[in-house]
């Protein structure tokens, strides 16, 4: 009794050590930096419209190996990923986890520059997110394959990275505000699902979420995705399902002994040469069936489509993500064309995610795009959407005291800034090139300034120089109103509206004014743009208090 009494004990306590090793640090690598011109190359060249997102830092970029879980959940094993770090003098900073999609490419992940670094970058320098990117296991420097669309290991190689990038504050010199974001794409959109499950239901105590944007994702994964197994129809990504099949065997070890117990002839044989980490999703489609049932052998077929306790069905059930009540804000973002994760994903999360009571969560469907197409209107709308909360001020304060003009036609307006808080001294940059917190000799117009301090930390507000007795102060607040969607294409909503009279234009991208309506204590307002160009708008609204002004893009 005394022996079993220690050895669990002694098991109790390894597994404690193992647990605290949990997103200790191996090794950093410098990889490159980004100025802030080389960010909006990068927009240019994503394609989104000049002046929309807008760099505020230059970036510098790092690889990182750090100790995490292994698919088994039996021990630790190092995992690899790539960090992204504004450089600021000191400003505290969010942290956001991005998470990739799909790669069959064991190298074609962010820490070895992929693409997908990129959006890590973008939203590091517009947003000031300190950006994680994991690799997951059995990619980049992870030992193993892949567990492709799996919930937990997925979870634990983000959370773990997140732990990492907390303890290289002080070597790398970034301090963090502790708020925390969450988003992905596709794989990466399950992967962010299932990141934000984790924590708020069983990592609350140590991270606290601000908000999650999950990105055409495939949440269902028994259910709605799953139907490509049975539904006998031409399936544009293939590759998937021996992928999970692969990945799932390399967690629970029960779905095959051998190959041809679960693929038919031949690709029972192929199948291992084309998943070896060197190929393309791409390479792989064009290979297999397009219905994907024909790969399958065709009595494990049977025996999953009639037998509820036939592993795969098991392990894609345990590997839904949507069975559970958010409490941050979170909002999934998807195209009802998306031809590889269907978009029943989304709907069927959130009407089950509502049904359990949940308060913060949104969606919307960006309509007849496809999987690539889509992924544009998400990356923009979430960078929005995340504006909503993120913090960049931490602490700093200013207000403008407005002279108006004496009368339409004269240049005797003037704006001085006052301001408090963060770490003296300021800096002031107006549009019209003046740098002084006091600007004189003002025609009627619009004024909009940037502010930071010493420390790098800063906020934007718009003064308005009008005629005598007109309302003309912005807030800098960024939830006097939101718009949803943004990018948009048939419709807007004008949301979060203050109950009162708020008036509300909308200025298409050469300035002529094209809506204008009074909210008349209406929260919410729904817009028809179906018939508006491609392009830049600029939506104000004005209350008797103050006033403010945002971007909308349009996307035909």
């Amino acid at each position: 009794m005394k022996l079993l009494l220690t050895l669990a004990t002694f098991l109790a306590f390894s597994y404690w050590n193992l647990s605290q090793a949990q997103g200790n640090l191996v090794s950093y690598e410098y990889i490159r930096s980004h100025t802030k011109a080389d960010v909006q190359t990068i927009l240019n060249n994503f394609g989104v419209p000049a002046g929309f997102i807008k760099p505020e830092f230059d970036v510098d970029v790092y690889k990182v190996l750090y100790i995490t879980r292994n698919a088994q959940d039996t021990d630790t094993t190092t995992a690899s990923g790539a960090l992204v770090v504004p450089v600021t003098n000191g400003c505290p900073l969010p942290l956001v986890a991005y998470h990739h999609g799909t790669t069959l490419q064991r190298y074609g992940v962010p820490s070895y520059g992929s693409d997908e670094i990129f959006l890590g970058i973008i939203f590091a320098s517009a947003n000031g997110f300190v950006a994680t990117l994991p690799d997951y296991l059995g990619l980049g420097d992870s030992r193993g394959f892949h567990p492709y669309v799996h919930a937990k290991t997925q979870a634990s190689a983000s959370i773990d990275l997140l732990r990492t990038a907390r303890r290289l504050s002080d070597s790398i010199n970034y301090v963090l505000n502790g708020q925390l974001f969450l988003f992905g794409y596709s794989q990466g959109g399950h992967a962010a699902m299932a990141t934000a499950k984790e924590i708020e239901m069983n990592l609350s105590g140590e991270f606290t979420l601000t908000a999650a944007a999950p990105m055409s994702g495939p949440y269902d994964v028994s259910g709605v995705q799953a139907q490509t197994i049975t539904n006998g129809l031409p399936y544009s990504s293939p590759s998937y399902l021996p992928y999970i099949i692969l990945g799932y065997q390399e967690v629970y070890g029960d779905i095959y002994t051998n190959l041809s117990d679960v693929f038919r002839a031949p690709y029972d044989s192929l199948i291992p040469l084309w998943y070896d980490g060197t190929r393309s999703a791409g390479y792989v489609d064009a290979r297999l069936p397009a219905i994907v049932s024909q790969v399958i052998d065709s009595a494990m077929y049977q025996d999953y489509l009639n037998n509820p306790n036939n592993p795969l069905r098991r392990h894609l059930k345990d590997n839904d993500v949507y069975q559970w009540s958010p409490t941050a804000p979170l909002r999934m973002l998807y195209c009802q064309g998306d031809e590889q994760v269907f978009y029943r994903n989304s709907e069927i999360a959130y009407d089950t995610m509502t049904a359990r009571g949940a308060q913060n969560v949104s969606k919307f469907n960006y309509g007849n795009y496809d999987h690539g197409g889509c992924l544009q209107f998400c990356m923009l709308d979430g960078n929005n959407f995340f504006s909503q909360y993120k913090d960049l001020l931490n602490g700093l304060q200013f207000t403008g005291q407005i002279n108006n003009v004496t009368a339409d036609g004269q240049a005797d307006g003037a704006i001085s800034i006052q301001t408090t808080g963060g770490l003296a001294p300021y800096t002031y940059e107006w549009t019209n090139g003046q740098t002084t917190a006091t600007i004189n000799n003002l025609a009627r117009g619009s004024y909009p300034v940037r502010v930071s301090d010493s420390r790098g930390c800063f906020g934007y507000q718009n003064f308005i120089v009008n005629l005598p007795n007109s309302i003309n102060t912005a807030s800098n607040n960024e939830n006097l109103f939101n718009i949803a969607p943004n990018p948009a294409n048939e419709r807007i909503e004008i949301q979060n509206l203050g109950l009162g009279q708020n008036q509300i234009f909308i200025y298409n991208p050469v300035g002529q004014l094209i809506f204008q309506q009074n909210s008349n204590n209406q929260s919410q307002i729904s817009i028809n743009s179906d018939n508006w160009a491609a392009g830049i708008y600029l939506i104000r609204v004005r209350n008797e208090q103050q006033y403010q002004q945002k971007q909308l893009i349009i996307k035909k």
